[in-house]
């Protein structure tokens, strides 16, 4: 197998648009791995980060880009990150002539660009189409990339859906078809690369949720929430509660600290309070200089609360400012070795 010689670095070639639609290189090489295969085809392969990223791990690699610029920028990246086990085709990858060129392939990759922006998406505002990639290439193992908000209904039930974040910010959905499948859905962390699964079964709420807080607050990272997997992430860890869930946020609790790469920021509990008027008083109490409100709240009065919250505050400290069931709770935020770790491998 040819090997890709050099990191993505100050020599890599791209537009601004082509680095824009282009994939993470941590979640490109991560998807390297899961695929690794015979051969590959990349189908829209724009500036080539995931297609050399496959050059890494597949034997051979067949990367179809229709924009006559990206392909350009397409070669030059091959040629400089020394990948020549990478075929590269200028054409649409649902041409007659181009199926015919890749042939019968082990793996059918593509990230499809997107027609639109928005939250409703449909297989009709992909391109090229899943659907109809998976009927031209009569594929046996294949993965496409969908928008993270892509409804889970309208994907086909024989395939398997994983959501992925990066430092703790849900980036992808990615599917999996043919025997390209493993699971039935999971969320994947990185770049730690820890996983939760689930198969369809449900967990009851009762016993893994609670109305009052224990002494930490956990931030959950929104892969799991976004693949209705909270409650199979609480199930695995025992001592650990759902204590608030909206479409922005999802808090757990626990009374000994935990670690998980799902457990993004964790506060620990200084006091609480019935009204914001002995919030105030107790801001002052604990030498607070500055409130981050995380209750949930009318996004357009978060930062006039916030100047209430802090007019007169002398103190040094950052405190964090929630509410379950009525109760005001402050907090601080905690560090570990875990987050100082992804912090360095971020930079």
């Amino acid at each position: 197998m040819a090997e890709v010689r050099k990191e993505l670095g100050e020599s890599f070639s791209y537009d601004d648009e082509g680095f824009r639609m282009s994939t993470p290189v941590i979640i490109a090489n991560y998807k390297a791995k899961r695929l690794k295969s015979r051969d590959i085809a990349d189908l829209g392969a724009g500036i080539g980060v995931q297609a050399l990223n496959f050059a890494l791990f597949s034997d051979r690699v067949i990367a179809v880009e229709r924009d006559a610029a990206r392909i350009e920028y397409l070669r030059k990246n091959a040629a400089i990150m020394g990948a020549g086990n990478l075929e590269i085709i200028h054409g649409d990858s649902l041409d007659r002539e181009t199926v015919k060129k890749i042939g019968k392939v082990e793996t059918v990759h593509s990230d499809p660009s997107r027609s639109k922006a928005g939250e409703r998406w449909s297989f009709e505002d992909l391109s090229p189409n899943p659907l109809s990639i998976v009927k031209a290439y009569n594929c046996d193992k294949f993965s496409f990339d969908l928008p993270a908000t892509f409804p889970q209904e309208d994907i086909p039930g024989d395939w398997e859906v994983e959501y992925i974040s990066l430092f703790g910010e849900l980036k992808r959905l990615s599917t999996y078809g043919g025997s390209a499948r493993i699971f039935h859905k999971s969320a994947v962390a990185l770049p730690e690369e820890e996983r939760v699964t689930g198969g369809g079964e449900s967990h009851s709420k009762g016993e893994l949720v609670r109305k009052v807080p224990l002494g930490l607050i956990y931030d959950l990272d929104g892969s799991l929430s976004r693949a209705g997997l909270v409650l199979d992430f609480i199930h695995e860890k025992d001592g650990l509660f759902l204590i608030h869930e909206d479409r922005q946020n999802v808090f757990l609790t626990s009374e000994v600290q935990m670690r998980s790469a799902f457990l993004r920021k964790c506060y620990r509990i200084v006091d609480s309070a019935r009204s914001m008027n002995e919030v105030k008083s107790l801001l002052r109490k604990h030498r607070a200089g500055k409130v981050v409100i995380r209750r949930s709240m009318d996004p357009k009065r978060y930062y006039d609360e916030k100047r209430r919250l802090e007019e007169d505050l002398v103190g040094g400290k950052i405190l964090y400012l929630f509410e379950f069931s009525g109760i005001f709770y402050l907090a601080e935020r905690m560090k570990d070795g875990s987050e100082f770790k992804q912090l360095k491998a971020k930079l």
